[in-house]
């Protein structure tokens, strides 16, 4: 058995403690009640035994509310939408423990310079883990409104309660005042410590009801912005020359006939060779004019092959679960069945390619990504620029489906680079082509399986393994 960190330890990598503070985010924010609250290390990433000792998660807050002088919830979260819902369903959870209508609240979602750090969007956390917190913080902020309307009203805390983004004293439902009122000229700061007492289903008014979902009509009109809809004035479209094979080396090339169409820019670093024009297509043909040669490698792996290289290169592997022995629960076995299944790659083939657009300017780095990790594009980007973490801000525009595969940003990478070198705002889309060929992609796996049944029909023998995939499945019995 194989369990594989290395998703876990490449977002952890990519993450640089020097966000911005708490205070820096309340300053900007403004005035009004700021309930913080963190979601801290959960399911994937709670093996401290394997991280380094920097690989430490932010133990301050990674999610803020604020309810406004105007009465309206934002909630500031970088998690993003991309197509699971969370931009409806978590407002929803949000509105119904603060008692306000749905309308009255928002979600700023995956930008890094207005949103505290987040690991990432991906293992169906965003509503299982944060959503619980989220609705912690909502009870929270409900309390601190029941504090400050007992003192506006001159009412005791006990006979207060709230409706509709109002606190009204129940004995004289006259006397009241909103939530926009308590939070005028206010700043008030409360850290969620998970006390206040969230609804029960019962109580629920908004959460468990089908609502249209606020990005549905700009999304089937064609109005909603993806990376790819981001136009920055002076842009240009890039095209990568890539290898016919991973791990090729570039050996000679002549770019004369690309250099001769009009407006192009060709960009040549070491292997790492772009064209640059306003249009794509131009760009497109420009490549296509470029004669390369590679040094292909010989892996001696194939499609035959690949599943007997898995087993021979496996490392030692690791227990999850034991119970009872193998030996005697086959000697106590009627029928003895043995299988071997493969689990071939699989490309994560979301609908929107990656995508993302760079621009430099004064300094700092604006980056538009298709990502589902916006902080880890963050400290990737800061690294191949050499600036600080503080210089570049990621703005997570709706994301076209990602399934995993869009935790790595090679796209965005590749963007900020080619801005850099041309010194002007670079968009990197990728084709379908490279979509299937520079993905991440589920990995190839084996499973080995030896099952037992006794003379009951009780199962009395369970001997899996499980290579390249984890702990997948390993836990079931």
């Amino acid at each position: 058995m194989n369990n594989d960190l290395f998703f876990e330890n490449d977002l952890l990598n990519n993450y640089s403690p020097s966000q911005q503070s708490r205070r820096e985010f309340i300053k900007k924010a403004g005035s009004g009640i700021f309930i913080l609250f963190a979601v801290g290390d959960t399911l994937l990433f709670s093996q401290e035994s394997v991280r380094a000792p920097q690989q430490r998660l932010p133990s301050d807050f990674n999610a803020f509310l604020r309810i406004g002088p105007d009465g309206r919830v934002t909630c500031f979260t970088g998690k993003i939408e991309m197509g699971q819902g969370v931009h409806t369903s978590l407002p929803q959870m949000l509105a119904d423990e603060l008692d306000v209508a749905l309308d009255s609240v928002e979600i700023l979602m995956g930008d890094t310079d207005l949103c505290p750090w987040d690991m990432g969007t991906f293992g169906s956390l965003s509503t299982r883990v944060f959503g619980p917190a989220l609705r912690a913080a909502g009870a929270e902020a409900r309390q601190v409104l029941l504090e400050l309307a007992s003192e506006n009203l001159k009412v005791p805390r006990e006979r207060l309660s709230t409706e509709n983004g109002v606190v009204f004293d129940k004995a004289d439902k006259k006397n009241r005042v909103s939530y926009g009122k308590l939070a005028d000229g206010k700043k008030i700061e409360r850290r969620a410590n998970g006390k206040a007492s969230v609804k029960k289903p019962a109580e629920f008014k908004i959460m468990g009801k089908s609502v249209p979902r606020r990005d549905a009509a700009d999304k089937v009109t064609g109005k909603a912005n993806y990376a790819g809809d981001i136009h920055l004035p002076g842009m240009l479209a890039a095209k990568i020359l890539r290898p016919p094979a991973h791990g090729a080396k570039l050996v000679d090339i002549d770019l004369s006939e690309a250099e001769q169409i009009r407006g192009v820019q060709v960009i040549k670093e070491g292997d790492f060779v772009a064209i640059l024009h306003k249009y794509p297509d131009v760009a497109e043909q420009a490549l296509s004019k470029i004669k390369a040669r590679f040094d292909r490698p010989d892996t001696g792996v194939d499609d035959k092959t690949i599943f007997d290289h898995l087993l021979k290169v496996a490392p030692q592997g690791r227990a999850t679960t034991k119970d009872g022995n193998l030996q005697q629960g086959e000697q106590l076995s009627k029928t003895v069945v043995e299988e071997t299944y493969f689990n071939d790659y699989v490309a994560h083939a979301p609908i929107e390619p990656h995508t993302a657009v760079v621009n430099i300017e004064g300094g700092k780095a604006t980056v538009w990504a298709s990502t589902q990790t916006p902080f880890s594009v963050k400290g990737e980007i800061a690294r191949e620029l050499g600036v600080a973490p503080e210089q570049v801000r990621v703005i997570t525009p709706f994301v076209g489906g990602g399934f995993g595969g869009k935790t790595r940003n090679l796209q965005a990478v590749e963007a900020a680079r080619l801005a850099k070198l041309s010194g002007k705002p670079v968009q990197v889309a990728w084709s379908r082509k490279e979509e299937f060929f520079f993905d991440t992609f589920r990995p190839a796996a084996v499973v080995k399986i030896k099952s037992g049944i006794a003379e009951n029909g009780g199962v009395s023998l369970w001997d899996y393994h499980v290579y390249f995939a984890g702990e997948r499945g390993s836990q079931h019995f």
